[in-house]
Order: structure tokens, then C-alpha cells, then sequence
């Protein structure tokens, strides 16, 4: 059976993945016919699905899927009767990766309101922005954020809530709430295109965009994975399904990113798995929950990824349990996917491409299709999912050809908060233009080039920085790299780079040219350097931050810099 015989299988035997054609703020879209239509609708359908007794894990603390049920019953109880939220109202959480902050997420959106999921690594400055773009009045927020925002909290009436944090004077505690609020039944009407949350991207220039989210685009998101977890269990191995154990995710990523919330948290609701929180990343920890928590599955960002395989590698262990190990936010470097696999025999590698503005939800590869051809982004998860490659014009281009990448699903964002132009500018009849450049072939898979302002263009010539940066990270003593243009008086603009190296790496200008001499055409090599000892500036989403390295760079201000957040 192949993939798509594995599709046709599933739409064919389980009806809960069946489809219908609707129309959704007056464009026609393929969408779910048989799932859940909220996300209150999604926490009673996964009552039955529990494969584990737990189902909040958080250090010591451990939290059983009905328990979790009743505190967002009363939470949101106490939301709506004593605080006078109604539906529609933006409530802002700011913390770290602790259980309230699932609960809170159910809680808001059981009543109707909208979540809106503040960036934990923002300054004061960003945050009052952030508050004044949401209109947000009330803001749940540990101790660490409610520093950042009580500087403007009164002058912009947010009211604030302290999650861990029972000793701040005059300031409402999360703790104090739960235990005098009263099951009350939740009243509000809740439709599948109402929204849920807004979610904020990291900006590359200006202040960071609101992505608007719904019920139903954070439904489509969630089941298209599971419907691609049933195609893969067709394709799979019969001893590897035996052997299958009951569904535990690790959840390292901030559940302010789409990653942690969507293909983590909200999956684990609907799959039964059971999930681990972490207070932050450390990777020696990370191999001690997988070892004692049966950790069956990892979604991250490559960097997360890579400082899990080496320390498991460290340590010589091969973490049997773990039965799926996914990148996304980010390009995995391709070397690295051959590296893992080695390290970690029993896991399927995957990759997955997705953004907030899709719920994540986009492409993706796993398996031998992955380690044979690691320089591919994946295939459409199905089956509600359209894509196809253009031009600038929007004109759809023939296979193989490289364009920007177009996809169409209900899992796209409603809007940008406030930005009528910029969601023009993306959002064109269904379709979201995602400002990745990208070749398809006609077997559906897609090769992602580079984004399309990561163009350098000397004398004429376009250089991908994406392709210079794979072909530099295949030295093994380099940690990182970012390739940037810069001003050229003869050609325009020329390839820069920064790079991160090993401790003990005796590399220099002149080494990584002679490196990449039979990787890539001359014009395409770098001939500006800057090297650091530390990593690399990153984005709100943990990615590389191309515009900032390049400004520290071309400014000489790297003193001014003191490492990723």
C-alpha cells in the first residue's frame, strides 16, 4: 500500500475524518464533517480517548483528566459570573509552562473569549504594545512576567492575576480563585468560526503581527494530525504497531508558540496522550522524563531537537520509548536528520512546516522517506488541505518550478488583529501566501528554498541564504550560521555570514571558503565573515533572527549583545 492508497484507506473505514464542501466567510473550503466543532466540544470528546490515568504532568504534580475538566469548569464559572467576562473579551495569560496555564486556555475559550498568548520573552516595551494592539484588560501572569507588565498595568487598566505567585500584595492570586470559585454551568453560545485566540508572530521588522485563530481552524489542525498518525499506522510495520505503546508527549516548546499549544497540547486532548510540561528546556532532564514517563512522542524546534539526541548520545542512551521525533519552526539541517537516527534507532525522524497563521498545520515528512531524502519539507497533511506554488502575481506555476507556497484550509488565520492591509497582503481568496519559496513535484513533495526577502541578489544572480547556510552547516565543528546580504558598490550586494563554532575549533575565513568549493558556485561563497562564541540571535519563535545578526553584524555591536534568550 502506498501513501496514497493509506488516504483513501482511512477516508474509506473511519468516517470521524469524512469531509464536505462549506463555506466559510464566503469562500468555499473542504472542512471536517464528523469532528468536534469547538474546542469545548474537542475537551468532551476526549474524555473517552484517556490512555493513562495522568494527564497534566508538571515536576511533582499530576493531574487526571477529570480533575483538569472541573478546574476549567470553575475557572471559567468564576470568569463569567464574578468577573463579568463576556464572549468576545480578550484575556491575556504571560508564564511560563505551568498546568494553569492548559487550564486557563480551556477555561477562556469554554466561555466564549479569546485567549490572547503573550510572548513570556517580551520587554516592558513590547508587552504595552501587545496590550494595546489585544485590548486586553485581563492578564493571568507569573511572578517573572507580572514585573514586565506592572509598569503600565494601571495607567492601561489590566487588571492582573498572579499564577504561582500567592505573595504579591494587592494583586487578585489564580490559587485564591480556584478555591472559592463555585461549579457554576457555563452559559454562553459558542459557534465553530467564533474566535478562540490570538497568537503573536515574530515580527523580522516593526512590531509583531496578532494572528487571529478560530475553533474551527484549531479543530482542522488537530485532526488532520491524527488522520496523518492513522495513514502512517497503515504504511507502518506490524511488529513496530504491536509494540506501540499508550500515546506520552513531552511538550518542549512555550505554550505561547503554536507549536506547544497545537501539535502538543491540543493534540494530546484528542489523541488521549498524556502530557509533560517543563518550567524550561534542559536536556539532561529531558532524557530522565522520557526514560521515566515512557515519552512516546517530541515535537520542538531543530535546536531543541539537536541538544536532545546529543545528550541522550552523551549519556548512550537510545531512548526506546520514543516512537516520533518532529522539527519544525525551523530547517533541520539535513546531515542532522541521518545523525538522529543513528543516535535514536527506534524513533521515526520526522520533519513538519507549519506557521501560526495555519495553526501550524501545513506540510510534513517522517520514516525512511525522510532519511532518504532529508532535503525535503514533507507532503500536505491530509485530507482538508490545497497547496500550489506562485508566482508573484499569484499565478499558479508548473511543477518544479520555484514560486512562493500558497496553502488553503480551514486552519487558516481569520485575519492579522487590526491589520487590514497586511491581511490582504497574505490572505487571498482562502489561500495563505506564506512568503516561503519552494519547488512541488508531482509526487506532492515540497522542497522549501528560502523565504522570499532571504534573497541575496549579487550582480544580478539570486543566492538562496538558506542554501548557502545547509551547505555551512554540513562542517561538523559549526553550531550555526546566518548568511545575510551585504552592500556591494560593484555587485550590488554580496554573501555575508555569522558563524557559531565549536569551543575548540581552530576554523577561519579562509577554511570555510576552501570547504565550500565543491558545495557551491563561487558566487554563492561568502566573502564576509564574523565569528562568535555563543549562539545566535533569535526571534519571539525561536528562530534565527536573520535582521538582527545582520544589524550586529554590519554595526560591529555584538558587545552589546548577550546571548539568545
Amino acid at each position: 500500500m502506498n501513501y496514497d492508497e493509506a488516504v483513501k484507506e482511512v477516508l474509506k473505514t473511519d468516517s470521524l475524518f469524512e469531509f464536505e464542501e462549506t463555506e466559510i466567510r464566503g469562500i468555499k473550503f473542504k472542512a471536517f464533517k464528523n469532528t468536534p466543532k469547538t474546542l469545548p466540544d474537542l475537551l468532551e470528546y476526549g474524555k473517552d480517548r484517556r490512555e493513562w490515568g495522568d494527564f497534566i504532568i508538571f515536576e511533582n504534580e499530576r493531574i487526571a483528566y477529570d480533575d483538569f475538566l472541573l478546574q476549567v469548569k470553575l475557572l471559567g464559572s468564576y470568569l463569567q459570573n464574578d468577573l463579568g467576562v463576556k464572549k468576545g473579551d480578550r484575556i491575556a495569560v504571560a508564564m511560563r509552562n505551568y498546568p494553569e496555564y492548559t487550564v486557563l486556555f480551556m477555561a477562556i475559550v469554554s466561555i466564549g473569549a479569546v485567549i490572547v498568548f503573550v510572548n513570556g520573552w517580551w520587554t516592558t516595551e513590547e508587552m504595552e504594545y501587545g496590550f494595546d494592539d489585544s485590548g486586553a484588560h485581563i492578564c493571568f501572569a507569573d511572578r517573572e512576567r507580572i514585573k514586565v507588565i506592572k509598569p503600565f498595568a494601571d495607567k492601561k487598566n489590566v487588571k492582573l492575576i498572579s499564577v504561582r505567585a500567592e505573595e504579591i500584595k494587592d494583586i487578585l492570586s489564580y490559587g485564591k480563585i480556584l478555591k472559592n470559585a463555585k461549579n457554576r454551568d457555563l452559559k454562553v453560545n459558542i459557534y465553530t468560526d467564533d474566535d478562540c485566540a490570538v497568537m503573536y508572530t515574530s515580527g523580522s521588522t516593526g512590531h509583531p503581527k496578532g494572528v487571529v485563530l478560530t475553533h474551527r481552524g484549531a479543530i482542522s489542525a488537530t485532526f488532520s494530525w491524527l488522520m496523518a498518525e492513522r495513514v502512517g499506522g497503515l504504511l507502518a510495520d506490524q511488529e513496530k504497531l504491536e509494540t506501540r505503546r499508550p500515546s506520552s508527549i513531552l511538550n518542549a516548546s512555550p505554550l505561547f508558540h503554536v507549536n506547544g499549544t497545537h501539535p502538543n497540547f491540543l493534540y494530546s486532548i484528542a489523541r488521549g496522550s498524556k502530557i509533560i510540561l517543563m518550567y524550561k528546556w534542559d536536556p539532561k532532564e529531558a532524557v530522565d522524563i522520557i526514560e521515566r514517563e515512557s515519552v512516546t512522542r517530541i515535537t520542538a524546534v531543530p535546536t531543541v531537537v539537536a541538544d536532545l539526541v546529543a545528550e541522550a548520545s552523551s549519556q548512550n542512551k537510545s531512548l526506546e520509548t520514543l516512537e516520533f521525533l518532529g522539527a519544525g519552526g525551523a530547517k533541520r539541517p539535513p546531515p542532522q536528520v541521518g545523525v538522529e537516527k543513528k543516535a535514536l534507532p527506534s524513533t521515526d525522524i520526522a520533519s513538519g512546516y507549519g506557521m501560526t497563521e495555519t495553526n501550524a498545520l501545513g506540510i510534513g515528512i517522517a520514516g525512511d522517506e525522510y532519511l532518504d531524502n532529508p532535503e525535503l519539507a514533507g507532503r500536505l497533511y491530509p485530507p482538508i488541505q490545497e497547496i500550489k506554488i506562485v508566482d508573484e502575481k499569484g499565478k499558479e506555476l508548473n511543477y518544479g518550478e520555484l514560486g512562493e507556497i500558497a496553502l488553503k484550509s480551514p486552519a487558516n488565520m481569520r485575519c492579522y488583529l487590526n491589520k487590514p492591509e497586511a491581511t490582504r497582503d497574505v490572505l487571498r481568496d482562502g489561500w495563505m501566501h506564506t512568503g516561503d519559496l519552494a519547488t512541488l513535484n508531482s509526487n506532492g513533495f515540497v522542497v522549501i528554498r528560502d523565504r522570499k526577502k532571504n534573497i541575496i541578489i549579487r550582480g544580478g544572480e539570486n543566492i538562496s541564504c538558506l542554501e548557502v547556510e545547509g551547505a555551512i552547516q554540513k562542517h561538523p565543528d559549526i553550531v550555526e550560521s546566518i548568511v545575510f546580504p551585504v552592500p556591494s558598490n560593484r555587485f550590488g550586494e554580496e554573501v555575508g555570514v555569522c558563524i557559531h563554532a565549536k569551543g575548540d575549533h581552530s576554523l577561519s575565513n579562509v577554511s570555510i571558503i576552501e570547504f565550500l568549493k565543491d558545495k557551491l558556485a563561487k558566487f554563492k561563497i561568502p566573502v564576509h565573515f564574523w565569528w562568535i562564541n555563543k549562539s545566535l540571535p533569535r526571534g519571539a519563535t525561536d528562530k534565527l533572527d536573520r535582521i538582527l545578526t545582520k544589524k550586529l553584524c554590519l554595526d560591529n555591536q555584538w558587545e552589546k549583545f548577550n546571548g539568545s534568550q
